[in-house]
């Protein structure tokens, strides 16, 4: 069980869960409780995937505004596109 729980407390880490929390989970799957621990694990998956997908939206954003810049760009100079 040592090798999970270390292995557990690098993965929690590596995702930024909080010392409190990540205690909670590596208590929980010492004491068996695997369905609390995978909660911890699940909520923080969720919570990464929210910032992803609002990192995203500003990416598809910029990457408009670049478009826009360029198709004006190229009519001003008399190109065609």
């Amino acid at each position: 069980m040592g090798e999970l729980n270390d292995d557990l407390r690098r993965c929690l880490a590596d995702a930024r869960v909080g010392a409190d929390e990540t205690e909670r989970a590596v208590c929980s799957c010492e004491q068996g409780r695997t369905r609390e621990t995978k909660r911890v694990l699940l909520r923080q998956r969720q919570h990464l995937l929210d910032e992803v997908h609002d990192m995203q939206h500003g990416i598809d954003a910029i990457d408009h505004m670049l478009h826009r810049m360029s198709d004006e760009g190229a009519g001003r100079r008399g190109i065609v596109r």
